[in-house]
């Protein structure tokens, strides 16, 4: 909501109006003022229309001849009360986070032209008083670039008629039956009764041409997720400041989601994991219920959301702001394996090659500090994989394979010892450059030195706003 003060000489009579209009300066401020609430009303897009595109051609051309392809949006009701965040391969070929929305891609048949069309819900002016209008066909034109855009009551129609046309493949992800016996889903049994009729077809996932291309990311989503890094790094900078010996975990993270916000972050990536303790041998420790203990050691595992991509960054660090010389040692391997790690990456490199030397990093560490007899027996305490990719959200890409220019991963070691209740995880996001790598998340402090000398400085404090019966 923007408040504005009208000039004085604009209260108190309507004809003063007038007066306002015939004042060059106010109606400079007149117009600035408009244009600014038109921009900060209009959708926003980080990438270009044309890259999406772009991506639709490519996509198009991987696509077997006379095949369909069909993606869309979750379906949902008018006024629901929730900003969903859809993302998907939807949103990597559109752009588009509106509801009930479908993108259909026809190739043609041995070399006939091809085309697509989106069906989208128009804006429905009775209730722009009551909802975000939502793209429209019209926005779906101008600002996204599509030629062939319909009202989406008219996909089921377009579909059942596609399909009776014997396309070649199918490239669509719907939902298949559940365990009851004898239950159909909506689209299986519209399979079904087309098949009736004499439809034919293959049925095949979208995954198997899309995901490949998630891999290798453009300029432009490199940027973006660079940002979601930045906000995620401010975010463990804030919680090292602001963390002490009585806070719980769901505190920390309403801090953590507070930097988030206030830096455009509209989303998270996953939820966040404050494991204290106990917990922090817990990879997935989402409930963040527990009182963090003076002498606890805690792991921050985050992601900030931004433009649809998210990002990816755990730090570990002492309760009191001072590590013991067990958590010291500790932390002293598991960062020795994330910069040896690190160091690696560069193009032409297998990943299984980073992480068979942070095996051996990590068992020849844990041999020292008394925790195996022989390195071979490291799985005991590090159970997990190094890393991941990271990008766009709600998509499934490929696994870790020989590392190109434009891919974005993380590097996560970690060693938890579950008898000690001492859990280390140190995950940095990393982009592969042409000559090797810059790590993203180096705003993030990971040095005993520098964790310990950040978490003496103040943080926000929380008492003011806590009611004090808690």
């Amino acid at each position: 909501m923007v408040w504005c003060t009208l000039p004085s000489d604009l209260t108190g009579n309507a004809s003063n109006v007038k007066t306002l209009i015939m004042k060059p300066s106010y109606v400079i401020v007149f117009v600035i003022l408009v244009s600014f609430i038109t921009m900060i009303n209009a959708p926003l897009i980080a990438q270009s229309a044309d890259e999406y595109r772009q991506r639709r051609n490519a996509v198009e051309e991987k696509m077997d001849s006379g095949s369909l392809m069909v993606l869309s949006t979750e379906q949902t009701g008018a006024g629901m009360f929730s900003m969903p965040r859809f993302g998907g391969y939807f949103y990597y070929l559109t752009g588009i986070n509106d509801a009930n929305t479908y993108l259909v891609i026809q190739k043609g048949l041995n070399g006939s032209p091809s085309r697509e069309i989106l069906f989208i819900k128009p804006v429905d002016e009775s209730r722009i008083n009551w909802d975000a209008p939502g793209t429209g066909i019209k926005g779906a034109k101008d600002i996204f670039g599509f030629k062939d855009v319909r009202p989406n009551d008219e996909f089921q129609d377009f579909f059942s008629n596609a399909l009776l046309e014997n396309p070649s493949k199918l490239y669509m992800d719907y939902s298949n039956s559940p365990p009851r016996e004898g239950y159909l889903s909506y689209y299986e049994q519209l399979f079904q009764k087309l098949e009736e009729k004499g439809a034919s077809f293959t049925p095949a996932s979208p995954s198997e041409i899309i995901a490949p291309m998630l891999a290798v990311k453009s300029a432009s989503e490199i940027e973006i997720i660079r940002k979601a890094v930045n906000i995620t790094a401010e975010a463990q900078r804030e919680a090292m400041r602001s963390l002490e010996p009585g806070l719980y975990e769901y505190q920390l993270q309403a801090l953590i989601e507070y930097v988030f916000r206030i830096n455009g972050a509209r989303g998270l990536a996953f939820p966040c994991i404050i494991g204290s303790g106990i917990n922090s041998v817990i990879l997935h420790w989402m409930e963040n219920s527990k009182k963090i203990k003076d002498g606890d050691i805690v792991v921050v595992d985050i992601g900030s959301e931004y433009d649809m991509y998210g990002s990816d960054i755990t730090r570990t660090y002492p309760a009191n702001g001072k590590y013991t010389a067990r958590q010291k040692e500790i932390y002293e391997l598991v960062l020795k394996a994330n910069e040896e790690a690190i160091k690696m990456v560069a193009p032409g490199v297998e990943f299984s090659d980073i992480s068979k030397r942070v095996d051996e990093i990590l068992g020849e560490g844990m041999v020292k500090a008394g925790l195996i007899n022989s390195r071979e027996e490291f799985k005991k305490y590090y159970y997990h994989g190094l890393g991941h990719f990271i990008g766009l959200a709600n998509t499934r890409g490929t696994a870790l394979r020989k590392l190109e220019p434009g891919m974005v991963l993380t590097i996560e070691p970690g060693v938890y010892i579950r008898e000690e209740e001492l859990g280390v995880r140190i995950e940095d996001d990393v982009l592969v450059t042409e000559t090797g790598f810059e790590v993203l998340s180096k705003n993030a402090p990971k040095t005993v030195a520098e964790i310990e000398k950040l978490m003496s400085e103040k943080g926000i404090d929380i008492s003011r706003n806590l009611l004090k019966d808690q």
